[in-house]
């Protein structure tokens, strides 16, 4: 089961996510769909759920500890929404570097990749937008020193 765009919001209003995050997601979305109208591959429907949802566990790890990803994917399930929560689970850098566990689904890659153009609500350069993740958790700089030609990859893919 897929929510619907309204849906969506009511779940992050109903799990207190901030507005600024909500408006985050809408611009990982926007530039999202943008890419996957280029596609005939890509579950529309999915693709914006996910990105609409991808922190909403966002405030529950910063309150509580955690992977964001992974709170999140536990609260999409809670509400039903099972395909969505396989989506989000992987949105964040450590995955690609887990040949197991990195992004395969289409959906998956661009929400992925969605979200490492996105900082704030504007779309910037994969450049820009990774040395502001290396600024802000210093603590996972050579993991994304490591990821940083897996996502270039994910671009020259996205940008043909």
């Amino acid at each position: 089961m897929i929510p619907s765009r309204r849906q969506c919001f009511e779940l992050l209003w109903h799990h207190g996510v901030p507005s600024e995050v909500i408006r985050h997601s809408v611009s990982v979305c926007r530039f999202a769909l943008g890419i996957a109208a280029k596609r005939k591959d890509v579950n529309i429907k999915l693709l914006e759920a996910s990105c609409l949802l991808h922190d909403i566990g966002k405030m529950d790890s910063i309150v509580k500890g955690g992977k964001h990803e992974l709170i999140g994917s536990r609260i999409l399930i809670k509400h039903g929404y099972g395909e969505v929560a396989r989506v989000i689970r992987k949105h964040s850098l450590h995955y690609i570097l887990d040949k197991k566990k990195a992004p395969r689904e289409i959906e998956e890659k661009i929400l992925f990749y969605a979200d490492k153009r996105v900082m704030g609500h504007r779309v910037v350069s994969l450049k820009r937008r990774l040395d502001d993740l290396r600024e802000r958790y210093p603590q996972y700089r050579e993991s994304m020193d490591k990821a940083e030609p897996l996502v270039i990859r994910l671009e020259k893919m996205f940008l043909e």
